[in-house]
């Protein structure tokens, strides 16, 4: 009996030992479009902070030095200066839709506040793919999970690079032998129209969608557009420091009270908790895109691409779920 109970605790010490095991996390974010991306960004400080996840770096697939500066001082305040930040150089040559008309909050976040940052050098940062590269080629086979929330520049130019000094396989190979699966907010699979991050980039979406040799798992328009962000958690949480980047973000992306849909935070959610009960999963399929960045699923049980589904008590549990972890104060600010 004793020997029988002994070897019952080893088994459920064992358990607990793979149930703690962060999930490696690169997070490819279009910051400064759309202020979601930043609620996302927060999730994931409080997610490592929890030692849930090992936040491995942060790919922005915007060229504007505002993304990356934004970003940067996110890392810095939330006690993560390290984490590595690409950016990307150069913008395809066609097939991409430039820089919004107006100033994107990003931009004019970091240049109205005195924020501390830790990069020294922004032009030394590294172009997103050759980052992502570089990260995964330190990694175990099978381990890291990609969250792309924007343009998908970085994960095409991925599948299109070629054996370098991080690693002699082709980008297409080195993804499918590092990369678990992909939790990517695009596409809108509900209407007949083209959605922000698709048609941003037509070109690269196209190329990804299609080439990426991994399982990957859509958060599409449909299902954030109305799971809202409640605006009061903006004034109720986020007080630990003084303009906080969060809040003159949505102050400056919109005039305020509002709330805004968690395209994003969802893609974060799915990939951190995904047996959580947050949704359900649609049947295996591909995802085309047509000339209108259209997004076509299609079933086929011999794909790997699939979407997620909710109904409105999951819906619910979502937002509750972020507001939680969003109203926390990061450790770095603890007592």
């Amino acid at each position: 009996m004793k020997r029988f109970l002994l070897s019952i605790l080893a088994i459920c010490a064992l358990s607990a030992t793979f149930a703690a095991k962060p999930v490696k996390i690169i997070f490819d974010t279009d910051m400064g479009n759309d202020v979601d991306d930043v609620v996302a960004l927060d999730m994931l400080y409080k997610y490592q902070d929890e030692g849930k996840i090992d936040l491995l770096g942060i790919i922005s697939s915007k060229r504007e030095l505002g993304s990356v500066k934004f970003i940067d001082a996110m890392n810095t305040l939330y006690g993560y200066p390290n984490i590595p930040i690409g950016i990307v150089k150069t913008y395809p040559e066609e097939g991409y839709t430039d820089k919004d008309k107006r100033l994107n909050y990003a931009d004019y976040v970091v240049a109205n506040n005195s924020y501390k940052h830790t990069v020294k050098d922004w032009n030394a940062l590294p172009d997103g793919y050759k980052l992502l590269r570089q990260l995964l080629a330190k990694e175990e086979d099978r381990s890291v999970v990609v969250v792309a929330v924007g343009f998908s520049t970085n994960l095409a130019r991925m599948m299109e690079s070629k054996g370098d000094e991080h690693s002699p396989l082709s980008g297409k190979e080195l993804f499918e032998q590092k990369v678990k699966k992909v939790v990517i907010m695009a596409g809108n699979f509900a209407e007949r129209k083209g959605e922000y991050n698709v048609f941003k980039d037509h070109h690269s979406a196209v190329k990804f969608y299609g080439e990426c040799p991994v399982p990957m798992y859509f958060t599409d328009f449909e299902l954030g557009r109305y799971t809202l962000y409640p605006w009061q958690t903006i004034y109720k949480g986020f007080k630990y420091v003084d303009n906080h980047p969060l809040v003159k973000a949505f102050e400056y992306y919109q005039k305020m009270p509002y709330n805004r849909p968690l395209w994003d935070p969802t893609a974060v959610l799915f990939a951190v908790e995904p047996n959580g009960g947050y949704a359900s999963l649609s049947k295996r399929g591909f995802v085309m895109v047509d000339y209108k960045s259209y997004t076509i699923f299609t079933k086929d049980r011999g794909s790997n691409r699939r979407y997620y589904i909710i109904n409105d008590k999951q819906r619910a549990k979502i937002i509750d779920r972020i507001v939680e972890l969003t109203l926390r104060t990061p450790k770095c600010f603890q007592r």
